[in-house]
């Protein structure tokens, strides 16, 4: 009786790790780690600054063994929280209006990241893949550092994004013009992605 449950429990727990790290061909598709991988935002204005975080939903980072070849990610806009300003509602004002009036995140309640490639570039990789906020999706470049094992992957990487080619405004008109003049276009993403147990 104790023979078999531990042959259970042996065939359960190989079951898991062969679902946990998926293969196709020589590819190893490597999940992410939502609860240790962090993205960290920050954004300029005229009068100041303000930065926080926001939550990945779902990855998945393909590789070959040595490199990383793919990736897909979801991100959760509704997720986005705010450090700086400490005053409850004055928090809870600067949340709501960037969620509902710049990102508009019941409209848009994802944003995603699709890996097209990454090549050694020095001590770095580049990394470029398809980015898409709101009905906007742009291509973009940015350096990353990545370590890798055959059931890992650790990176870190800074992006900076305009906010224009993603339709990321407030207002129409006269509003969205003197608005848009008080915050600065480039907002800065600091990633610290987790894949694999």
């Amino acid at each position: 009786m104790k023979k078999a449950l531990r042959n259970s429990l042996v065939i359960a727990f190989v079951s898991l790790v062969l679902f946990s790290f998926k293969s196709k061909g020589d590819n190893i598709y490597i999940p992410v780690d939502v609860t240790k991988s962090k993205i960290e935002w920050f954004a300029r204005k005229i009068a100041g600054k303000h930065n926080g975080f926001i939550s990945i939903l779902s990855g998945t980072i393909e590789t070959n063994g040595k490199m990383v070849t793919g990736g897909r990610f979801i991100v959760d806009t509704k997720s986005m929280t705010d450090v700086d300003v400490h005053f409850k509602s004055s928090n809870r004002w600067l949340m709501g209006h960037l969620k509902n009036n710049f990102f508009q995140v019941e409209k848009y309640p994802t944003a995603s990241f699709v890996i097209t490639s990454v090549t050694p570039n020095a001590e770095k990789f580049d990394v470029i893949g398809k980015l898409t906020i709101k009905d906007s999706t742009q291509e973009i470049k940015f350096p990353a550092d990545i370590s890798i094992t055959p059931t890992s992957v650790n990176a870190t990487a800074t992006i900076k994004l305009d906010r224009r080619k993603f339709g990321v405004d407030y207002g129409s008109g006269v509003i969205k013009r003197m608005a848009n003049k008080a915050i600065y276009n480039e907002f800065e993403l600091k990633i610290n992605l987790v894949a694999g147990k």
